[in-house]
């Protein structure tokens, strides 16, 4: 005997819940799996940036889908507030990119112009700060000397990552969805016209199956035939103690979180499944932010750790149809908490039949065929303290 669904999500973290959630909220006889244990999940690798601008350079459909989940996130926020009770600390901030030296705001500048001639109607929500017109939005905060200026944009905002996955959890079932915990997937396969998971609770049967499970996603892909191109991509995170409110939006690298303290993070390495922490690496992070905020070096350390976030071999999150598998659906991106309001509110009605979000449809697994990269040009919001060391 097993028990059986009409979709099972495989993955509990942000994305299988806000997918989960959205199915839920359909009446869709749904269960998510989750194995992952709280302190090992990309969450944790996460600033909580709801983060639009200066980014995918060349693919203006995603332009446009991170827009539409910035948007969206005021109601999600309202929503999990109202079914769970649970704050998620959505502030439709803004938010600066902090540049160093003319010649970086003047680099950063020309990408945004070349963002806004992509767009149709010519209208992106960022624009350059002088140094001056910089100080004016953030009285509080005393630049550093080389702070010439930044890049600041409307539909930035910050979240607590935690607070969302366990807000789109216990909302999905209260909405009548099954959670299951500490449940592995050990093995997927076909089962007449569905499929049946054996896992570490049981055998479970669905009609329909969802691949959410971040860096576990390529192996479960992996024994239905199919090599989904995600790597695993570390951070590191230096925590500083508490400030006054004085950073009313975060800056790129550099945010408050909702207690109040300091969050330091810019690295991206491709580093494997290594999550060993590198003192160095750690150090120009906190060498960079103290150039944008000298006062920053006053603070004390609490604690720095590393994660690991999902990435897409080019960054662009994956929406799709598993190849040879109609009703298996593969979800991954390392942006998850950025687009999980587009996520919620579209992503349900693909998998029950719909059509793909038009501005989702780009990204598919056929943008890897025959040797292909995907798109390029996605990373370029980065800070330039970022490091790209190969392993």
């Amino acid at each position: 005997m097993q028990t059986q669904y009409e979709v099972i999500v495989v993955g509990g973290g942000i994305t299988g819940a806000a997918i989960g959630y959205g199915l839920a909220k359909r009446g869709v006889k749904v269960c998510v799996m989750d194995s992952v244990p709280t302190h090992s999940r990309a969450s944790r690798a996460n600033m909580g940036l709801v983060w639009c601008q200066s980014k995918a350079l060349g693919c203006p459909a995603y332009v446009r889908w991170g827009f539409e989940s910035s948007r969206l996130y005021g109601a999600l926020a309202s929503d999990i507030m109202e079914t769970a009770g649970i704050d998620i600390g959505y502030h439709a901030s803004g938010g600066v990119i902090p540049c160093l030296g003319e010649a970086e705001l003047a680099q950063r500048s020309t990408m945004i112009d070349k963002l806004r001639a992509e767009t149709a109607d010519g209208i992106y929500p960022a624009k350059t700060l002088s140094r001056s017109e910089l100080q004016e939005l953030l009285p509080n905060v005393e630049f550093g000397p080389e702070v010439s200026g930044g890049i600041w944009c409307s539909e930035d905002g910050i979240a607590s990552p935690l607070l969302l996955m366990f807000g789109l959890r216990r909302s999905f079932v209260r909405r009548g969805g099954t959670l299951l915990t500490e449940c592995r997937v050990r093995e997927v396969r076909r089962d007449g016209g569905g499929y049946a998971l054996t896992t570490s609770l049981g055998v479970f049967g669905c009609e329909k199956l969802v691949l959410a499970a971040g860096l576990g996603t390529r192996a479960l892909g992996l024994q239905l035939g199919a090599d989904i191109p995600v790597y695993p991509n570390r951070s590191q995170v230096l925590l500083l103690e508490r400030i006054p409110d004085i950073l009313p939006m975060p800056l790129l690298g550099i945010a408050r979180t909702k207690g109040g303290t300091v969050m330091i993070g810019a690295a991206h390495e491709n580093a494997g499944m290594d999550m060993t922490l590198r003192p160095e690496i750690m150090s120009q992070n906190a060498a960079w932010a103290m150039r944008v905020w000298p006062k920053l070096a006053s603070l004390r350390v609490i604690r720095f750790w590393t994660g690991l976030r999902v990435w897409p071999k080019d960054a662009y999150p994956i929406y799709d149809r598993l190849p040879g598998h109609d009703n298996v659906y593969v979800f991954a991106m390392h942006s998850a908490l950025t687009l999980a309001a587009a996520l919620e509110r579209h992503m349900p009605g693909f998998v029950c039949g719909e059509p793909l979000h038009p501005d989702a449809e780009p990204m598919k697994l056929s943008r890897f065929d025959n040797g292909g990269k995907g798109f390029a040009g996605f990373a370029a919001c980065a800070p330039q303290s970022s490091s790209k060391a190969e392993r």
